[in-house]
């Protein structure tokens, strides 16, 4: 009985976590260096109502890749996104494929860098 209420718990704390609009993630990757290195953090703020642009930064959860931190490079009439990181040996648009907005944990809104500039 006690694992059920474990499961239970932790399935409400991740619904409470997906619902907050704030979201503060640190890089891990080099994939949007030099703007983002590892060891910053970035604040996301995520969007309902409108609609995520070209060129917005966001933080993802992919299918194959876990959570991402790319550049969205097009989106599609559909709203599906194509993302791209800044460096070349970043996974290739095409090898992450689409991804639906669904998936967008948030827009970065602001960066702390390790170096504090």
């Amino acid at each position: 009985m006690p694992q059920d209420t474990t499961h239970e718990t932790r399935k409400q704390e991740r619904r409470k976590r997906e619902l907050m609009p704030i979201g503060l993630y640190r890089i891990n990757g080099l994939s949007m260096s030099p703007g983002l290195a590892p060891g910053d953090y970035v604040v996301t703020l995520k969007r309902w109502r409108s609609r995520y642009r070209v060129g917005d930064i966001v933080v993802a959860r992919h299918p194959h890749f876990g959570r991402i931190i790319k550049r969205i490079r097009e989106i599609q009439p559909d709203g599906m996104l194509w993302l791209e990181g800044t460096q070349p040996d970043s996974a290739s648009t095409e090898k992450m494929g689409l991804l639906s907005c669904r998936q967008v944990k948030g827009r970065v809104i602001h960066t702390c860098s390790q170096d504090n500039t």
